[in-house]
């Protein structure tokens, strides 16, 4: 049943209520009136009863008093009983039996003695013409509440209609929500037809097919920015391939082809400056290789780092550490992992998590050798709860005299900031990168930690 079916068929039953509470109260005040009307009447006809039977005229009494035409009374000569219903009112039609049995006021008699004691003259008050009119009046009543009723509701049906009209409009944004539609759509079409809650559902559902538009644009643009950011790390591997591995790889080729051709055509005259480039071109094929695994290393970082696969996070940040500290001996490096209210600590993250936290710390170190200059950068990770912390800081001059950076304006950095910034967005976290108390530069990120499978997500 529909909403407006419920709510007509509530107003009915109210009004029907409201009838019987009303029919009920008339027919009370009804049967007080014609008790009160045929007491009134017989006292009338007993009064009219004795002037004429005191005339000693009693056998005509009946029939002159008759003629008089008194309403509700009816004159008897000598002994009667009261009859229920005689002839009434030709002005007024007889009320139903059942209704007359609803007033429930029966005909009253009362009989005329003479000094003998002989009955002259019996006066009857007979209720059926005041019934009848009770009757009509209450039909009439009846008539008429019926018809304001109708009315009522059909005005009642035309308000209703109008005023969900928007909920079929409403009901239609909504599918073209879960179509993928984002579209507002008209603007009137949500307005809620007067009415101030469905005004306000109108305006959320607007509100939120905005907000759906507006992220899926963004996600479009995150897509596309990871589409480029890919094909960009793919050129630059393809890049170091042709020109570094492509090129070491020709002289390993060149020097073995060289060193194959001096062990098979052996010159006796020549045979101690042929070992000796033997030799030379043997190590030379050794360095080539040794910077031909250097690269491939370089490469395979930048894929995926391969500490993840071996160590927990923790330990492969141990490890990161120690590699820079190592590189770059005059700077002062620190690492600081604190776990709060975490059992399982950095170690329990998920994948996704792990190498978001990795990258972050890896790349920060990068950004901060390259363009800072330190002589002291720390690097902390603090577990929490529901999210992960992690700070790199650095006593450079990077962002001293710059405003910080938030996760929108980090984009629009380089492609390192780049980046990091889209991890973080991609994960539902925050990234702030700018200046550490006046001096040096200090990035911060928080992640929300999630089940595992987040890649699905992301």
């Amino acid at each position: 049943m529909s909403l407006r079916v419920r709510m007509l068929a509530l107003i009915g039953l109210f009004l029907a209520l409201l009838a019987g509470a009303g029919a009920a109260v008339m027919i009370a005040n009804a049967r007080d009136a014609v008790r009160a009307e045929m007491a009134s009447a017989l006292d009338l006809g007993i009064a009219v009863g004795r002037a004429e039977a005191g005339r000693d005229a009693a056998p005509d009494a009946a029939a002159s008093l008759d003629r008089l035409g008194l309403r509700h009374l009816r004159f008897i000569a000598g002994a009667a009983s009261a009859e229920p219903f005689g002839d009434h009112d030709a002005g007024h039609a007889s009320a139903p039996g059942w209704f007359a049995a609803l007033i429930g006021v029966a005909p009253q008699a009362q009989a005329l003695t003479g000094p003998d004691g002989r009955v002259l003259l019996t006066v009857v008050a007979e209720p059926e013409d005041e019934v009848a009119e009770v009757w009509e009046d209450m039909r009439d009543l009846a008539l008429a509440m019926l018809v304001a009723g109708l009315l009522l509701l059909g005005a009642a049906w035309v308000a209703v209609g109008r005023a969900l009209a928007p909920l079929g409009r409403i009901e239609a944004a909504v599918q073209r929500l879960r179509e993928g539609v984002y579209g507002p759509g008209p603007r009137d079409g949500l307005a809620g037809g007067g009415v101030p809650e469905l005004a306000r559902l109108g305006t959320g559902i607007t509100a939120l097919a905005e907000e759906l538009a507006a992220a899926g644009r963004e996600n479009r643009r995150l897509g596309q920015r990871l589409i480029e950011a890919q094909d960009r790390e793919r050129r630059d591997i393809a890049r170091e391939i042709h020109d570094e591995l492509g090129a070491a790889l020709f002289a390993i080729k060149v020097d073995a082809g060289r060193i194959l051709r001096l062990s098979e055509e052996p010159k006796p005259e020549a045979f101690i400056s042929e070992r000796v480039e033997i030799a030379g071109r043997a190590r030379a094929v050794l360095s080539m290789a040794a910077d031909v695994h250097r690269l491939s290393r370089r490469i395979l970082v930048r894929l995926r780092p391969a500490l993840l696969d071996q160590l927990p996070l923790g330990e492969a940040l141990s490890g990161l550490i120690d590699e820079w500290a190592r590189r770059e001996p005059e700077v002062c490096w620190s690492l600081d992992i604190a776990e709060d209210g975490a059992p399982d600590g950095i170690d329990g993250l998920d994948e996704v998590l792990s190498l978001t936290v990795f990258r972050l710390a890896q790349e920060s170190l990068v950004n901060a050798l390259r363009h800072a200059r330190p002589t002291r950068v720390s690097v902390s990770v603090r577990r929490r709860t529901d999210r992960v912390e992690v700070m790199v800081v650095d006593d450079g001059p990077g962002f001293a005299e710059g405003p910080v950076l938030a996760s929108d304006e980090a984009e629009r950095g380089g492609l390192g900031i780049s980046g990091m910034a889209e991890r973080v967005r991609a994960l539902g976290g925050t990234l702030s990168i700018g200046a550490d108390g006046g001096q040096g530069t200090r990035v911060a990120a928080s992640l929300p930690c999630v089940p595992a499978g987040l890649e699905r997500v992301a």
